[in-house]
């Protein structure tokens, strides 16, 4: 293998086989809150946008969410109304998902396995739970 070949692998298992240290995600996270802000002129959230995908569920199965305290503001009415499409955050957020979903499967470590024990779902539905809640409740 000649010495191009070499350093050709060692920068393809950097990027898609080695973890990136947490420090750098975090890092490039506040670079893209800060881009998210320069251009929308607000910061990046992710919890209303899962608020309107149950609402907009909701629609589907026959709720009024519209009746809904928190959509009786003009601007949480017009993300109701709107639409998945048209709501950035519900697009950010599916990015974020979707490019999870790339990263994991590029480091080959996307598996499915057998549950071995239901009080871990539980625990992690739970935690998973409780920190949305947590996030929800902290922007006020």
């Amino acid at each position: 293998m000649s010495r191009y070949q070499e350093e050709a692998l060692k920068l393809k298992n950097a990027l898609l086989k080695d973890p990136f240290p947490y420090w750098l995600g975090g890092i490039f996270l506040g670079v893209l809150n800060i881009a998210h802000f320069a251009t929308f002129g607000a910061p990046w959230g992710i919890t209303t946008a899962f608020a309107n995908w149950g609402a907009w569920i909701g629609q589907a199965l026959g709720l009024h969410p519209e009746k809904w305290a928190f959509y009786q503001s003009e601007a949480n009415a017009k993300m109701l109304a709107g639409g998945f499409l048209n709501d950035g955050g519900s697009i950010l957020d599916v990015g974020i998902i979707l490019g999870a979903l790339l990263a994991t499967l590029l480091a080959s470590q996307f598996r499915i396995k057998k549950i071995k024990n239901y009080k871990q779902v539980v625990g992690a539905v739970a935690g998973g739970l409780l920190m949305g809640y947590g996030a929800r409740i902290a922007y006020g």
